[in-house]
């Protein structure tokens, strides 16, 4: 192993000897673990929430080379380039987009919902990875409500104390959408990214099996 790999091997041992688990099935442990790893923080091992098809649902979207939306450039650059080509994937962000800003400053709302707005049609059954803005995911939710859209899977974590703990409370309504997400405030881009990661690594894992 090199000292990248040691660190981790270390630090999930760590993380195995100060939380309980049990409650998660092997898949979603180590996505909880990614999480913990990244953040520094025990918490995620009680307030990650898994719909009961979510690995299920990575797994189908990984083999049909589906893409992944996400809020920020922040949750795009955070996911590894290396994962992405074992299952070739491309991953896209809109915020920066002058027709994105434009139509946003016109309307008022954030670029971050209007960025998820502006890809509807062409991205409807993609995975979506929001870390960052909780009215990007209100968004989604409102275009999945009305039919507009239709993800395979979402990586809800927008972080803050304005809307994200709301936005994830509501995510969890939709019995019918599947989603990885956590209870509270706390999240971010980096969260996302790890989860994003963490489940193309269990895919590895199981394409090896086959």
């Amino acid at each position: 192993m090199g000292k990248s790999e040691d660190i981790e091997y270390l630090s999930f041992r760590i993380i195995d000897e100060n939380v309980d688990l049990k409650n998660y099935n092997v898949h979603e442990r180590l996505i909880v673990k990614k999480l913990i790893h990244t953040t520094g923080d025990f918490d995620f091992a009680k307030n990650t929430v898994f719909s009961n098809d979510a690995i299920e649902k990575a797994f189908q979207a990984f083999e049909s080379n589906t893409p992944i939306v996400c809020d920020t450039t922040m949750v795009k650059a955070g996911i590894t380039k290396r994962y992405l080509d074992v299952v070739n994937i491309k991953t896209y962000c809109f915020i920066n987009y002058k027709i994105v800003t434009k139509k946003a400053n016109m309307s008022n709302n954030t670029r971050a919902e209007t960025a998820i707005d502006y890809c509807k049609k062409k991205f409807n059954n993609a995975i979506f990875a929001i870390g960052n803005a909780p009215t990007a995911l209100n968004k989604l939710l409102e275009l999945y409500s009305n039919g507009e859209i239709n993800p395979i899977l979402v990586i809800g974590l927008p972080v803050g104390f304005v809307g994200a703990e709301e936005s994830k409370k509501r995510l969890m309504t939709y019995n019918k959408l599947s989603y990885i997400t956590n209870i509270g405030p706390k999240g971010g881009s980096a969260c996302a990214a790890t989860v994003i990661n963490g489940l193309i690594t269990i895919f590895k894992d199981h394409l090896k099996k086959k």
